[in-house]
């Protein structure tokens, strides 16, 4: 079912946090679904935004969807709009906080779904963060937005808390060249290690920020930023094909859920 795309207003908003607390406390109540479309607590957009609740197989899925969605929309009022993020989050809720076996939801921190756009936090909400990565990025992202649309895969959080990786397009495709698993769309097994482990993601970006000392490794293409990469990346080079040719193409199992 095709619906009109709305924002939350401020005391929607609220309710909505309370809810999330509700949670939080151990209630099992489902979502306020009427928020969406009450005129206390939402209000219109300045374009007709039409959405359906598709189910997304990945978060590139998601923000495939969501930027051509609100595509109506000038870009001021898609930015910063907690409101609009807000209800989208309400919207697709049993995707940003599926219920758990026993019944119960774990929404987490309030930013993941009524989003704080401070740069600390403003990758961390599930449904603005990757349109805001894909929107910059495209196919380039498929990796780092690889994995279910509730779940921050590791080498998200390591790329989006930097403002120097998350706007590089060459450590991007450094990092589909080394990391993603072609076959699946999906980081390569140990790839992203919690322990700094010779070639590993964590140890990537460790190594990213000590050339930041002598090079513009961020102004870097892919293909020049693998060049400088010491040899414990060696093992992770050269089994997924050539992924610096261009844009990895979009994987209809993975992102294909438009309109």
């Amino acid at each position: 079912m095709v619906e009109l795309a709305r924002a939350l207003s401020n005391p929607g908003i609220e309710r909505f946090r309370a809810y999330l607390a509700e949670l939080r406390a151990g209630a099992a109540a489902p979502p306020p679904e009427a928020l969406l479309t009450d005129p206390r607590y939402s209000t219109e957009l300045s374009a007709e935004v039409r959405v359906e609740r598709k189910l997304f197989a990945s978060r590139w899925g998601a923000g495939e969807y969501l930027w051509n969605r609100l595509q109506p929309l000038p870009q001021e009022e898609i930015e910063a709009n907690r409101g609009l993020w807000a209800w989208l989050s309400l919207y697709y809720f049993d995707q940003v906080c599926p219920r758990r076996s026993d019944g119960s939801r774990k929404p987490g921190q309030d930013y993941r779904h009524v989003p704080d756009f401070s740069f600390r936090t403003r990758y961390r909400h599930l449904l603005y963060g990757p349109y805001a990565v894909y929107r910059r990025h495209r196919g380039y992202a498929i990796l780092v937005l690889s994995g279910p649309l509730h779940q921050e895969q590791r080498i998200y959080r390591e790329i989006t808390s930097r403002t120097d990786l998350i706007a590089s397009r060459g450590v991007l495709e450094a990092l589909n060249a080394l990391y993603l698993d072609r076959s699946g769309g999906i980081p390569k097994r140990g790839a992203q290690a919690a322990i700094p482990r010779p070639g590993t993601v964590l140890r990537f970006v460790r190594v990213l920020q000590q050339l930041d000392v002598t090079y513009d490794v961020y102004g870097m293409s892919g293909d020049e930023i693998l060049e400088l990469l010491p040899p414990e990346f060696d093992e992770w080079r050269g089994t997924g094909g050539s992924p610096l040719l261009g844009a990895v193409a979009p994987r209809p199992a993975i992102g294909s859920e438009r309109g």
